[in-house]
This record gives structure tokens, sequence and C-alpha cells, in this order.
């Protein structure tokens, strides 16, 4: 991606046999502000390539565009003709006032450029105006012709109805006041992972950028499911979930094959800023500005008795798997505590690393440390604790620190559940490492900035013995690294 300064990504869609993707982009950081929408295409989602400007920032009296989304209004709802290419986008003034107004903006090119059109939505009188009312999303109803806009109000998101994109009408909100500003929210529908009923194999999700201080977490994606009768959404539980449990997945969209509609989808994408506000002005430093997860595939599925979104890596056409990605390789080696296990080494500054462990003798050690900088290097730490039934990922002895605080140098736990075997697939660069534990029952995102290149990975157990089945490496190529 061009440099400098990226941050939101807006939910790509497919069309004329090309993804199009737009984030923001401030190419005048430091010493200006302001962001561009600027623009990536792809065959494949894997690799990108740039397009250039589609939207320029202070074009008009109401400043710079932030967040929000396009369609492809298939049905001329709006009336710039069957197919055109529409954003909705936030601007931080309206007329007549200070407060965000979120905007119409029309592509005739194919999305390679807009132009605006007109605010579609005014800041209410009954919000602070220097609140947030911002990010828009889009559903389409197709049994109800009508589109609904979700968008993030502080502690509330806002659910809005429309015929023609342009005026638009207050339905209900959804209320949450512990996560702190909500930012960056979506609403879909998705079908449950082998379920059997179809009467029942439908939930819709709301999705949110949140924040989770009060819980000891840190910002992140967060998620409820449950239902939504085109006017009200209702959890099925009001504790929501984290879709990554790392410190550095953020801005999250989600978006289909085909665009989002109340049709449920089996599987879904969802890319996500992998970067924190805490830290994003200090991590530039070390010369990173910003950049996006893996494209992730997103489903469905029953885990110990509760539905949660699984996420895997998106990988040539299809969904994550070993074999894919590495082919086979059996290997069944013991690991005892007697002597660190070092592994071939990696050569590449990205690349992919897998390992797959089980328990030896109906039991699992105490730990498995894997040190996946480690020799001359600076370790990047992922220890598992089978006992406790966690995970934790610790970057606070690799390289690079931004700031002295807890929020970057805490280590970051998840729960993850351990059975007979338990595998984890990392991709690592000089800048982040994304894990993907039990193919997508559990995953985290964070940044790191180790000193030296890759040297040899180590694996290290404690209290115990364990089985390593499967190590495979491979050199890892993308343009959101």
């Amino acid at each position: 991606m061009p440099r400098p300064f990226i941050n939101d990504p807006q939910p790509p869609f497919f069309h004329n046999g090309l993804w199009h993707l737009y984030y923001l982009w401030n190419n005048d950081f430091p010493s200006g502000n302001g962001t561009d929408w600027r623009h990536a295409v792809s065959e494949d989602l894997q690799d990108w390539r740039d397009a250039g400007l589609a939207i320029r920032k202070y074009q008009t009296p109401y400043g710079d565009p932030w967040s929000g989304c396009v369609v492809v209004d298939h049905d001329n709802t709006a009336g710039f003709g069957p197919d055109a290419v529409i954003a909705l986008c936030t601007m931080p003034m309206q007329e007549g006032g200070i407060g965000q107004s979120t905007t119409r903006w029309v592509s005739h090119d194919g999305g390679y450029s807009f132009t605006f059109d007109r605010t579609v939505m005014h800041h209410p009188k009954t919000v602070a105006p220097g609140s947030a009312f911002r990010d828009p999303r889009l559903v389409w109803m197709t049994r109800s012709r009508c589109w609904i806009l979700v968008l993030a109000e502080a502690s509330k998101i806002g659910f809005y109805r429309s015929t023609d994109l342009a005026n638009w009408s207050y339905v209900s909100g959804f209320l949450c006041d512990t996560l702190g500003t909500l930012e960056c929210p979506a609403l879909f529908p998705i079908q449950i992972s082998g379920h059997n009923d179809a009467t029942k194999a439908v939930k819709w999700v709301l999705i949110c950028g949140a924040n989770g201080f009060a819980t000891g977490f840190t910002t992140g994606t967060y998620y409820w499911i449950g239902a939504f009768d085109g006017t009200n959404f209702t959890p099925d539980d009001p504790t929501g979930q984290w879709l990554d449990s790392g410190s550095d997945f953020y801005a999250t969209v989600v978006f289909g094959q085909t665009q989002i509609t109340d049709e449920p989808q089996e599987r879904l994408f969802a890319i996500a800023w992998k970067n924190n506000w805490d830290y994003a002005i200090p991590v530039t430093k070390a010369g990173y500005f910003g950049s996006y997860s893996a494209v992730r595939s997103i489903a469905l599925s029953q885990e110990a008795g509760r539905l949660k979104l699984t996420n895997v890596p998106w990988w040539n056409g299809s969904p994550y798997s070993y074999e894919s990605m590495f082919g086979v390789h059996k290997l069944r080696h013991k690991l005892t505590p007697s002597a660190s296990q070092d592994l071939p080494t990696i050569m590449c500054g990205a690349y992919l690393f897998f390992a797959s462990f089980s328990k030896a003798a109906e039991a699992w050690p105490e730990k498995i440390q894997i040190d996946l900088q480690s020799g001359a290097g600076t370790p990047v730490q992922i220890i598992l604790s089978p006992h406790e039934g966690y995970v934790t990922l610790d970057r606070s002895k690799s390289g690079f620190t931004p700031k002295t605080d807890p929020e970057w140098l805490k280590p970051r736990n998840a729960a993850l559940t351990f059975e007979d075997h338990v595998n984890i697939l990392a991709i690592v660069n000089t800048s982040s490492i994304e894990l993907i534990f039990n193919d997508g029952k559990l995953s985290m995102t964070s940044l790191v900035f180790p000193t030296t290149r890759p040297d040899q990975p180590r694996i290290t157990v404690h209290g115990g013995v364990c089985i390593l089945n499967n190590y495979s490496t491979a050199s890892y190529n993308s343009v959101f690294k």
C-alpha cells in the first residue's frame, strides 16, 4: 500500500470482475491532517494493486471523507441508473453548524472516482455536536425493498431506513454503555455452519469497534449474535464476544461474495486495521504507518455450547487449510523439558508458521512455549497453558517499544479449549503477528517490531511432555503486510 498513514478500511465489494477496497489515507502525515479514500483492486482478495484516489479530501465545505461504505445499486433505488456505484461516508462538518454528517457520493466509472452528491443525514440536535455520529454501513432488505443503515452514535448503534439512499428515518437503537465509544458497526445475517434445521440455521450479527479497558482488554472488534426483524436487533446474550483476542484488530469490515442483504450467506469475509489508537502515532517511529490483516473467512459455529464467529485466512480462493498452505507432512516427535526443540532456520522476512501438538500419556504438559524469533533475535513468545485453558501472546521482549505502558507491554491472554490436539498458524512479518488456533476457534493479532530478521524458532515444554505432530514454514507475501 502507498505510504504514509492509513487507517480504517471500508467494506470491499465485487464489481466488473474485481474486488474494490477503499481505505482512509493521509498523505500529509505528520505535518497535515485529513484523509482521502484511496482505492485498491484485486482478483482474488489476496494480491492487491493500487488504483489511486477515489475521493479526495477537502473538495467540499464539509471537510474530508471518513469511514463509510460503497454499494452497487442494482435496482436503481437512488435514481442514478441500475448498478450505479454509490458511497455513503461520514464527513466532520455539515451545513449550518458543527457536527458529523453522512454524505452521498456517486461514481460514473465503476468505482474509480466519485462525485459529491448531497448530505443525506445531519447530526441530530439531540446528540451533542462533538460526539460520534459516523461510520455508515448498509444492508439491503430484499423482502421489504428498503435499505437499513447502521450508524455509530457514541454508546449506541442506530438503525435507519430508506428506500432511496437519500431520505432516512430512524427506526431503533442498540445501547451499550460498557465499551466506550462504539465505531465502525456492521449488521449481517449468517448461516450456522453444519446446522440441520434450516428454519433455525440463521442468525444476525451486530459487530463494532469497541473499548475493553473496563475488563482488562484493549480496543478491538466486538460482536453480538441475535435476531433482527427489520426494526430492532435483539441479542441472544447481552454479553457479546471479541472477534480477535489480540491488541491490534480494529475497525473491522465484514463483506460477502455478494452484497450484504437479508439473505444469509454461509461464509463471509473480514479485514481489520492492524493498529491501536493508544499507540498508532508512536509506532510510526518504527516506520510503521498502518496496515491490514490478511483477509479472514468467517463462519458461525457452535463451540462449547455457544455460538461464535470463527475466522481463518482466505487462501487461494478457499478458507485456510493446513494441506492447502503447506502440503502434508508427518513428524510425530516427542518433546520433553530436558532440551529445547530448535526448528529449521527461517530465512525470509515474512513467513507462515504452522505447528500441531497432541498430548502424550493422556496428559498435557503445563506449558508449551514457542519463540518465533530466538537465538540472536528478539523473541515473540506464544505460551500454551493447557491446564489453565488459555494462550498467552507476549511481545514485551520483542524489539521496538513505542510506549512503556500496559497497552503495549501487557501480555495478551485468551481462553482456548485443549482436547487431544491443538494447532497454531502464525502469519509473521516485520511489523505484526496474526495467530490462528485450532482452525479458527481463536485468533490473536498484534503489532510486533523485532529488531533482527527472523532466525530460528524454538519450542520449549515445561512440566510434562507432548507430541509435535507437524511443523511447516513458508514464505508469505501480501500487500497488506
